[in-house]
């Protein structure tokens, strides 16, 4: 089980503002200056709120070229940075002590803080920030709209049994980093990401992924609206554990849950960062606006 802490919604927009200053005071001189905690405010509470939370190992500059979008939507937009991320030091070995309820109170704070920013607020992230989303639309009846973008419920093409096998495995290893692209290691882009992974951080992630998993199939989300969207050819994680978890939510017969597969892209994860050169924002950028529906009449 992870602990989440109770809902803390701020009171007004003044005060949203004030807690997003607390946030980003904690990007000190450690933090790379693209990666630190981002809100692009219209000076006033919006229609909507939009929080964006980043992948395992990236930073908040991974949407830097899709949050102003967002922004011109009329949306208030806030891009946290997560504990342990975007160091200028890329080869950190501080992610090692990341854990699931880090990501948890980080993901309940920003949605308390959008409440201030906007009357109804939107959540979407990648990866881990997929599942963070995936959390908050389990937990969270104050989110209005959660887009989980590759999810990674489940390791490569593995089922969950085994990536709950390999979790317990790593878990009970000592700490050890891989990269993720061994051919060019640390010259790895995107270089919004740390080149390599910690296993005890990974397997941290996977415990959000197993709460999200476990819970869907027990109680109905709260989120008003959810929306999946995926690679079908992405390498990274299992697509149909996230129909799995749809269905799930679905049987509850209390919440809309959107399953979108997109078509034409090459076999890659990050599909939002366009410092990835697999990525085709042009093409996915639309469809993630379109799964948010946030269009202002």
């Amino acid at each position: 089980m992870i602990a989440h802490p109770a809902p803390n919604r701020a009171a007004s927009y003044e005060e949203a503002i004030a807690r997003v200053r607390a946030v980003a005071a904690l990007d000190d001189a450690r933090i790379a200056p693209s990666a630190h905690t981002a809100l692009l405010d219209h000076g006033v509470k919006r229609p909507w709120a939009v929080v964006l939370f980043h992948g395992f190992t990236n930073h908040p500059g991974q949407f830097v070229e899709f949050a102003p979008q967002l922004f011109a939507l009329e949306a208030n937009v806030y891009v946290p940075r997560m504990t342990y991320h975007g160091y200028a030091d890329r080869m950190s070995r501080d992610i090692a002590a990341l854990r699931a309820e880090d990501l948890v109170a980080a993901a309940y704070e920003a949605v308390d803080i959008a409440g201030g920013l906007g009357e109804r607020v939107a959540v979407l992230g990648i990866s881990m920030g997929g599942l963070q989303c995936a959390y908050l639309a389990q937990f969270r009846q104050d989110v209005s709209t959660s887009v989980c973008v590759a999810p990674d419920f489940a390791l490569l093409q593995l089922s969950r049994g085994v990536t709950d096998m390999l979790a317990w495995t790593f878990n009970h290893l000592p700490n050890f980093f891989l990269w993720w692209d061994p051919r060019v290691r640390a010259k790895m882009r995107p270089h919004t990401a740390y080149p390599r992974f910690s296993t005890h951080a990974l397997m941290q992630v996977q415990r959000l992924a197993d709460a999200v998993h476990t819970a869907a199939k027990k109680k109905p989300p709260q989120a008003g609206r959810i929306a999946a969207v995926v690679n079908r050819f992405d390498p990274a994680v299992n697509n149909g554990v996230t129909r799995e978890v749809l269905g799930d939510w679905l049987a509850h017969g209390e919440v809309g849950a959107e399953y979108h597969e997109l078509l034409g892209l090459p076999a890659n994860h990050d599909i939002i960062d366009p410092d990835n050169a697999l990525a085709r924002t042009a093409l996915v950028y639309p469809r993630l606006i379109e799964a948010l529906a946030i269009h202002t009449p």
